[in-house]
């Protein structure tokens, strides 16, 4: 066949495979070393390497007058077509036509260029080799088409622009692809006819991928399209559409694609929009290009669902709401570089301080835009119970620390300096599930910010040990970062077990270094808790261990919270357990449970991924019962704000009795925990076997918790607040969790009743200097900031934790008394000396 065959000392090919090689190498540099060459960087330099590479190979093809592909000039054609695709790409990085694009698709076209490069040995490979050749030339023909089609639009300025310094000619290399790969099909197919099948198989098997790929999408998002506008018509009676479609919707990656589509994937436009376009909101996930789903757009469309409705659905199934923070600036350079952990222990209290120091770099070089820096964002995951209770940023080198204020001052004074005047701020808030944020600026282009987070929590009690779980949290990539953690026990600790290694410094402190390990935890045996207490403001606060108390109670009907997370034995065990009163469930309605219906009542269910079970639909809270298992997927209570459904379910909240609520799961969804945290329930947690044993004996856990006293049932503690009777030995956290914990109490009216009213619970938090819905902690760069903002730090609190903090604060009084004491040692000290001098 007239096709080229590889020679011994052919330098003319040879010399275009080591270009092929050194070209890979500049495109690759920003993948090999990050640090000096940020992918994200002005890789401009490294553009000019690769398009001058490929003009010496195609300057060398003209004067060895092999160009043309009737004189052996196929094959080094393609490997000149190779060169041509790499500069494109590493074009693509300044001058963006594709966003980044998925790792298939990279993979297909590195494998399609090698088999280009294999058929300058094709005569020399057996015939089922040369099949693979020929079938992975008819995958290169369809995405080699695709990438001509995608950029049609682009043909005619690139064209006219050609004629200048020939960087237009990049837009043309998928036609070149297509055209050359016609012409070497057409030299194989000559030799042996064959070929040509498996060429066809290679294109069938693309394009029947595609439609596969492409129905799925219409049915699904049809599937979507459907449920939404079934749940607009009634959204008025309940809660949003969107929670529905929410609900019913399949949890599976193409799911997750679709609703990203225009947020995050490149979609198919119309042609007014030059055929493509990008994605249209920041939705802090780095913004791809999948050919699949550009295809599956063109022909299916997008889900028909607002963009600020879509956001919500991803935030509810698949926990994204790191991603879809509001940001003030971009952070897509941003990277975690180091963190410093810091663990001090007291076993003997059950609770735990977590200080982390973390370093966010810019990876960018320099700032091409002329901007001021990026915004970093980080949200912390924090276990039941636990507080944030300090903050600090390093402002030219000097750590500064936080104030406390209200929520609302806090935000207005990040949003106005950050926004409008570009300056140091650092803020944090509070968010529902157990969650804060933390937003700090400026990051410079090259340069690196360093923040401290300070988190007061219980150690968490199971099967008679204590457990302390790393704080986690999402934020700029962790990808490379290293950490240093200290532990630091305030009393030897019993039977200490960890998930990490661990080096001993001493007898009470432990060490680790390393790579970022979010998920490390440590358990240590259970103990005895101290009486000791922690006095401030003449009020002492003191730990002791929480033992459910039972009391008589009536249970005329029983209610069951159904969804995904229930097997179909729990159902049928929860059943047994309690068909001895009315069981009801609610599917669009309340259903009472029977022997006749049970199976068709699980089977409906068990469609729902979650469940939003609408307490206020139960008629008499006070003899009823809700039995609840849940996943860590639900709208948060914010996403549902202005719906009936929040109404009435506050509306609820406001009666005389609590609703009774029983756990059979180990987790509550972001709905229920929230609605938790407000003590909107009288709460027990345990197996089915427990929840049978209370229906029989007609009794449950008895609600504790009062003005004097807070629970924290996942660390099995009660804080208990009194006047000061003793001495004050106990560390300053038992405060700042008694006040946060009592807060969140306290939340509950007023979310139920809408009271804008929160002075006292600002003052509360103040006192105790803890992060809660009403309380956020604050960093600016100047006192003027503070001034401005009327943001003033309390006089009589606690003021940020730190890890010198070990018990109790002197009141006013004991402050005049080591005054005093002070005065006086001075003066015996150097009374001598001025009589000395007198003789």
């Amino acid at each position: 066949m007239n096709l080229y065959t590889a020679r011994k000392n052919d330098t003319l090919v040879m010399t275009g495979w080591l270009l092929i090689l050194a070209s890979l190498f500049f495109y690759c540099l920003p993948v090999l070393f990050p640090f000096s060459f940020p992918v994200s960087a002005d890789t401009n330099g490294l553009f000019v390497c690769n398009y001058a590479i490929t003009v010496v190979f195609f300057v060398l093809l003209l004067a060895s007058r092999r160009l043309k592909k009737g004189r052996e000039g196929l094959i080094p054609l393609f490997l000149l077509l190779i060169l041509l695709l790499i500069s494109a790409w590493s074009l693509n990085r300044g001058m963006i036509v594709f966003e980044k694009v998925v790792t298939w698709f990279i993979v297909i076209q590195v494998v399609c260029c090698i088999n280009y490069i294999a058929f300058a040995f094709f005569s020399r490979f057996p015939g089922w080799l040369q099949l693979l050749m020929t079938f992975l030339l008819g995958i290169a023909m369809v995405t080699f088409f695709y990438l001509a089609c995608y950029l049609i639009p682009l043909y005619a300025p690139s064209f006219i622009a050609s004629f200048a310094l020939g960087i237009s000619i990049h837009s043309f290399v998928g036609l070149l692809f297509v055209i050359y790969t016609i012409v070497l099909l057409r030299k194989v197919v000559a030799h042996k006819r064959v070929f040509l099948y498996s060429f066809l198989g290679g294109v069938s098997a693309s394009v029947i991928l595609i439609i596969v790929y492409v129905i799925q999408w219409t049915v699904l998002t049809n599937d979507l399209n459907t449920t939404y506008r079934q749940a607009t018509v009634r959204e008025t009676e309940g809660w949003p559409a969107w929670v529905s479609v929410a609900q019913i919707a399949p949890h599976n990656g193409l799911t997750e694609k679709i609703l990203k589509t225009g947020l995050v994937y490149s979609a198919a436009g119309n042609f007014d929009d030059l055929f493509w376009s990008m994605p249209s909101r920041n939705f802090g996930e780095e913004r791809k290009h999948d050919p699949l789903i550009v295809i599956a757009t063109l022909i299916s469309g997008k889900v028909n669902v607002s963009e600020e409705n879509r956001i919500k659905l991803l935030e509810s199934m698949y926990d994204s709401r790191h991603q879809t923070l509001e940001r003030l600036w971009s952070g897509e350079n941003l990277f975690t570089e180091h963190i410093n952990t810091a663990v001090r222990i007291w076993p003997q209290f059950g609770i735990s301080y977590t200080e982390k120091v973390i370093t966010v770099s810019n990876a960018e070089l320099q700032n091409k835009w002329g901007g001021n820096g990026e915004e970093a964002i980080y949200t912390f995951h924090l276990t039941e119970g636990a507080v944030v209770t300090s903050l600090s940023l390093w402002i030219e080198g000097k750590e500064e620390k936080s104030i406390l204020t209200t929520k609302q001052k806090a935000d207005s004074a990040y949003r106005q300096i950050v926004g409008y005047e570009q300056r140091d701020p650092s803020v944090l808030h509070w968010q529902e599930g157990n969650t804060i944020s933390v937003r700090i600026f400026p990051v410079l282009a090259g340069e690196s910010r360093k923040f401290k987070v300070g988190i007061t929590a219980p150690l968490t009690r199971e099967s008679g040990k204590m457990k302390y779980e790393n704080i986690y949290f999402d934020g700029p990539s962790v990808s490379r970062t290293t950490e240093n953690i200290t532990l630091q026990f305030q009393k030897s600790p019993q039977n200490f077990i960890s998930q990490a290694v661990f080096t001993p410094k001493g007898q009470l402190a432990f060490s680790r270094s390393g790579k970022y390990d979010p998920s490390w935890n440590i358990e240590l045996a259970d103990q005895s808790l101290s009486n000791e207490a922690f006095c401030f403001g003449g009020r002492q606060y003191t730990v002791h261990p929480y033992q459910k108390l039972y009391a008589p109670a009536i249970f005329d009907a029983v209610y069951l919270d159904v969804n995904r997370s229930w097997t179909k034995q729990e159902f049928n065990s929860v059943y047994d357990a309690v068909k001895s009163k009315k069981v009801f469930v609610f599917n669009d309605g309340m259903v009472q449970v029977t022997d006749e219906n049970k199976e068709a009542v699980y089977s409906a269910l068990y469609t729902y991924q979650f469940s939003l079970f609408p307490v206020y639909l139960i008629e008499n809270a006070g003899t009823s019962l809700l039995v609840s298992k849940s996943n860590s997927v639900s709208p948060n209570i914010k996403d549902l704000e202005g719906s009936n459904f929040l109404a009435e379910t506050k509306k609820s909240m406001q009666g005389a009795k609590k609703l009774k609520f029983f756990n059979i799961g180990n987790t509550l969804s972001p709905y229920l925990k929230t609605l938790k945290e407000y003590r909107a329930f009288q709460y027990d947690r345990g197996t089915i076997s427990e929840l049978k044993r209370l229906i029989d004996k007609q009794e449950f856990a008895k609600d504790v918790e009062n003005d004097k006293q807070v629970v924290i049932d996942n660390a099995e503690l009660a804080i208990v607040e009194d006047s000061c009777t003793q001495t004050a030995t106990a560390p300053d956290h038992l405060l700042r969790l008694f006040a946060y914990n009592h807060i969140m109490q306290k939340m509950g009216p007023h979310f139920a009743e809408g009271k804008e009213d929160t002075d006292e619970l600002v003052a509360e938090a103040q006192k105790a200097y803890v992060v809660s819905p009403v309380s956020s902690l604050v960093v600016l760069e100047k006192q003027q900031d503070y001034d401005r903002f009327n943001i003033k730090d309390s006089q009589n609190s606690l003021k940020n934790a730190s890890m010198k903090s070990k018990g109790a604060v002197p009141e006013p009084h004991e402050w005049a008394l080591i005054i005093i004491a002070c005065l006086v040692l001075l003066y015996i000290k150097f009374y001598p000396v001025k009589k000395n001098v007198l003789q």
